[in-house]
């Protein structure tokens, strides 16, 4: 079973975000009091935990959640989520994965201690429905409509 581990955000771009025991997520607009909410059609990052312990266990360092620009740390997801899958997280909110990582051409301005997951193995995600998240919420992928 896949579960959420940390819910991050942060009042402004390129700071490292902070985890909160919960959030608001909005459809078609992002996570309440995050710096990217409406910013783009990328609502929500996400971090699976596995890819960072290995970034942790590489770089000999720990990364506390939010320090990787991640606002969601999620356990157990497989490790290649195809774009167009998905995701219920807790009992309401839905999620679409648009993207993985970042085109190639294109910067990202945030790193912790010289370290970025983001547009190597992160993904980013679309609102579809709202609701609130919180650590331990179960991450199930759905199949057909949800």
């Amino acid at each position: 079973m896949a579960r959420v581990l940390a819910v991050c955000i942060s009042s402004a771009r390129q700071e490292a975000k902070k985890s909160v025991p919960e959030a608001q997520f909005i459809a078609g607009e992002g996570i309440e009091g995050d710096s990217h909410k409406g910013f783009s059609d990328r609502h929500v990052s996400l971090l699976r935990a596995e890819d960072i312990r290995a970034a942790e266990a590489e770089a000999g360092i720990s990364f506390p959640p939010g320090s990787l620009a991640e606002n969601l740390v999620i356990e157990g997801l497989p490790s290649e989520i195809p774009i167009g899958t998905k995701l219920k997280v807790g009992p309401e909110v839905i999620l679409l994965v648009a993207e993985k990582g970042k085109k190639p051409d294109e910067p990202h301005s945030y790193d912790y201690k010289g370290w970025c997951l983001l547009p190597k193995v992160g993904y980013f995600l679309q609102v579809l429905k709202g609701g609130v998240v919180r650590p331990g919420d179960e991450v199930v992928i759905v199949r057909g409509d949800p």
